[in-house]
């Protein structure tokens, strides 16, 4: 699995973009295994910037297959430097394991 957690300073704060690519036998072992659900903290972020644009309260977990499924990954807007490093160390960490727990 492929993981990339991207820091961007935005007018609003910090964005942090994760994105996740699986390969043909990890995409197979997890439709064969179940899905994992990755936690999405939200300690830290900015109210009203909604994750996907379209859904008015952000969301606190997401599937792994629709995570990696999402071209331009998941993306969510921190106030501060040291809430979107949590955020990153905390979906990096989550992510290590989805596979495993699956």
């Amino acid at each position: 699995m492929e993981i990339d957690i991207a820091k961007e300073q935005v007018p609003h704060g910090v964005a942090v973009c994760v994105r996740v690519r699986l390969s043909g036998r990890e995409a197979s072992r997890l439709f064969v295994s179940g899905d994992a659900l990755v936690e999405l903290p939200l300690d830290g972020s900015l109210p009203g910037e909604a994750d996907d644009g379209a859904s008015p309260l952000p969301r606190s977990g997401i599937f792994l297959s629709e995570l990696a499924g999402l071209p331009r990954g998941f993306t969510r807007v921190f106030a501060d430097p040291a809430s979107a490093e949590a955020y990153a160390a905390a979906v990096g960490a989550d992510l290590g394991t989805a596979l495993e727990r699956g």
